[in-house]
């Protein structure tokens, strides 16, 4: 699956089936079929040499592709009359340069798939990169029945696979990807497989795209391979391009992966009708890594709430790295440190009381917000839902030291919204979960087209925030009765 490098992918055909297994028992029996978890887990690079063809056209050339864990790669393909084509990642930065146009640095969804791509072992790790995967059907692929599974990541266009139903391998993969010629349309038929050491690979990638086809064949795959220290390095061309790029544009866009970016926001957040709390924060991206940092008071009646600091730093894809909540409800302590690793949330609690340990099975994929208040991090969601399907999302919601609940998204399209003084165009999002204490709930959020989350309604507890600049519009005026008039 990961040679997928080497070529855009396809969109998806419609066809639905019955009693159909998970598509997590299909993606595992492949890993068992191929080799097995335990030997894979025992591969930590490799080097691929291959052949290049174009059907057709006459053109030929070789190919090597360089790929280490966790997302390290570097592919090096030499046509004969047309030159050389590079492309790769050092875990940061993912890039292409070429003969006819030159080096390019990959952006937003071409970097996030570029990035997925690169995941080495990408079949033991299709939990990191997809937030949900769907057997959807069963197809016929070149005489072959074969299980369809949709695969759909935080960040870009679904990828559809088909593996056969006897053999468990997979037989086709089809998406559309964003390149440098726009979206495009693709297929990828891997065959020929054959036993590589202790793992089973398709020696034979036929590619398809724009009406034109090319062949991969691969020659040769060492793993664990001796590799130069310096090969996944960014070449010359491509420090030079950041270099020039390093001068900061002002930009009032929320980040997302693949472009460094700041964006600062803040929330007046309502209680059946009157002010509750107010919240501030700062969402940074960089260096392969996504920030949001704020605080926050809110007073109910006599109590005071304060919110010291709520922050949740996070990969490129949306992964929790860590998180931090430090605050007071009155005079208690409400402080929670969390790490994420190995599907593990471990917290280090404490109100007051002195420190407790808490650890909660939490998904690699997981939205980590508050209980109640701050809203804040929900504006990670803003970032993560696709706005092109108003088909239903799944996406894993951890409470900050409670625990995590299954969540969908529903984008219901573009609505007005009105506020004091103004209207606005926005994307309207809902989402549906039950928190720990078993009592189901509803959230709306109204997102700009910069994915910046301007209104949020909890209807369930008379709750709404608004952002800075948006004012919540008055509600009106009820009618003076009739018998008051003369």
């Amino acid at each position: 699956m990961n040679k997928l490098v080497f070529a855009a992918l396809i969109a998806p055909l419609l066809v639905a089936g019955d009693e159909l297994p998970k598509a997590e028992t299909i993606l595992d029996r492949f890993v068992d079929v191929t080799g097995g978890k335990a030997v894979m887990e025992k591969h930590h690079n490799e080097v691929m040499h291959g052949t290049i063809e174009f059907g057709g056209r006459g053109l030929k050339g070789t190919m090597t592709m360089y790929q280490a864990e966790p997302n390290l790669v570097r592919a090096i393909i030499d046509i004969e009359g047309v030159g050389k084509i590079e492309s790769g990642s050092n875990g940061e930065v993912a890039w292409e340069n070429s003969a006819m146009q030159g080096p390019r640095i990959k952006k937003d969804v071409e970097k996030a798939d570029a990035f997925r791509d690169a995941t080495f072992n990408a079949a033991l790790k299709w939990k990191q990169n997809y937030s949900h995967v769907e057997t959807t059907g069963v197809e016929n692929v070149d005489g072959q029945e074969c299980y369809k599974l949709v695969l759909t990541p935080p960040l870009g266009n679904p990828t559809t696979e088909f593996f056969d139903k006897k053999t468990g391998l997979l037989v086709k993969t089809t998406a559309k990807r964003t390149t440098a010629m726009g979206e495009i349309e693709a297929e990828v038929l891997p065959s020929d497989y054959r036993k590589e050491g202790d793992v089973i690979i398709p020696h034979k990638l036929l590619n398809k795209f724009a009406g034109q086809e090319f062949t991969i064949s691969v020659e040769s795959i060492e793993f664990n391979a001796e590799i130069p220290k310096d090969r996944f390095d960014l070449p010359p061309e491509i420090q030079a391009l950041l270099k020039k790029q390093a001068a900061p544009a002002a930009s009032s866009s929320a980040p997302v992966p693949g472009s460094a970016s700041s964006d600062k926001g803040k929330f007046t957040v309502y209680m059946l009708g009157k002010p509750l709390a107010t919240e501030n924060y700062q969402i940074e991206k960089s260096a392969g890594k996504i920030e949001i940092d704020g605080s926050g008071t809110a007073s109910l009646g006599t109590l005071k709430i304060d919110i010291e600091q709520f922050k949740i730093d996070t990969d490129d894809n949306f992964h929790p790295v860590d998180a931090v909540a430090k605050g007071k409800l009155g005079q208690v302590q409400m402080n929670v440190k969390t790490t994420f690793a190995d599907g593990k949330a471990t917290n280090e609690m404490d109100s007051g009381q002195g420190p407790q340990t808490k650890d909660h099975t939490v998904s690699p994929d997981a939205l980590v917000v508050s209980a109640n208040f701050p809203l804040f991090p929900w504006s990670l969601l803003a970032l993560r839902a696709d706005l092109t399907t108003k088909e239903p999302q799944k996406m894993p919601i951890y409470i900050l030291g409670q625990a995590e609940v299954p969540g969908t998204v529903v984008f219901k399209g573009k609505e007005t919204v009105e506020f004091a003084g103004k209207t606005a165009e926005l994307n309207h999002l809902n989402v549906n979960g039950t928190p720990p204490d078993g009592q189901p709930i509803s959230l709306d959020f109204w997102v700009d087209d910069n994915r910046k989350v301007i209104k949020i309604s909890v209807p369930s507890r008379g709750v709404e925030g608004y952002q800075e600049g948006f004012d919540r519009k008055p509600p009106s005026e009820t009618a003076k009765p009739a018998a008051q008039s003369k």
